[in-house]
């Protein structure tokens, strides 16, 4: 079926036929390619705008013109100095990407987050690009940002959500090498995302520690039992006489230096 008319029939009453135009639905797998190539001009948008002068990003002495845009899928941030000529460029450049692509940026769903800006300022600003004001932390990515240490109660939310993930693999049926396999390809492995971006506190991987410990020996509130061998020795290479199972806390230290080796090492960074 080539071409074709359709009808609306709302209610009880019918519409009049109309001939639909080109589109792809909902659920076709291309749009989401089709994003990703559409939004990638944006970057480029920007990036030349950067290069004349008209806009300016943030951590100039890091990179040329600064960094002005990550963007991950449909989530993006956008950087900017606070000079007023450089706020205004940006919004004319949001305008002529909407103009240019028709896809219409709803200002109102995201957030706008100033740092070293009076309150008076802060609101012109806010208006100027017609999104509510926002604060720390945020979240991209599922990952909380701060340019600040981050709270127990900013933590707290992505511990419980990684126990409860924990707390769905018990492994009770499993024999002791079963156990030890599970908690090593599977149970450590959950929070290994999180523990890239974000150093995790002591009490956070206490937290755990404990709750593979007790998959591990098959500790339960129903029926205790005693752990044999403390968790710090589990931890250890089996060379050494451990298990092999990753010690979170050093498996933190190492996935958060490798950012310092990309950055020192890797081209093309950023």
């Amino acid at each position: 079926m080539i071409k074709g008319s359709v009808g609306d029939n709302l209610n009880g009453e019918e519409s009049s036929f109309f001939n639909p135009g080109k589109g792809l639905r909902q659920s076709d797998p291309i749009p989401p390619l089709l994003f990703n190539l559409v939004v990638d001009v944006l970057t480029r948008m920007l990036a030349k705008a950067a290069d004349q002068g008209l806009i300016r990003g943030v951590l100039t002495d890091f990179t040329p013109n600064g960094i002005i845009s990550l963007q991950y899928a449909d989530d993006t941030l956008i950087f900017s100095s606070s000079e007023m000529s450089h706020l205004r460029n940006l919004k004319c450049c949001l305008g002529l990407f909407e103009q240019f692509f028709g896809m219409r940026i709803n200002f109102h769903k995201n957030e706008l987050i100033l740092m070293n800006v009076e309150s008076e300022e802060a609101h012109f600003i806010s208006h100027l690009f017609g999104c509510p004001l926002g604060s720390f932390p945020m979240k991209y990515l599922g990952v909380p940002l701060h340019f600040d240490k981050l709270k127990r109660e900013d933590i707290q939310p992505l511990v419980d959500k990684i126990l409860k993930k924990l707390a769905s693999w018990r492994g009770r049926l499993l024999s002791s090498a079963a156990r030890v396999t599970l908690i090593k390809t599977c149970l450590a492995s959950i929070p290994v995302y999180l523990l890239s971006f974000i150093k995790f506190p002591q009490w956070a991987l206490q937290m755990l520690n404990t709750h593979m410990a007790n998959c591990l020996w098959d500790d339960t509130n129903e029926k205790h039992k005693y752990h044999l061998v403390n968790w710090e020795t589990v931890s250890m290479c089996k060379e050494f006489g451990g298990l092999g199972i990753p010690n979170l806390r050093d498996l933190n230290i190492c996935l958060l230096g490798s950012w310092l080796k990309r950055y020192q090492v890797d081209d093309n960074k950023l």
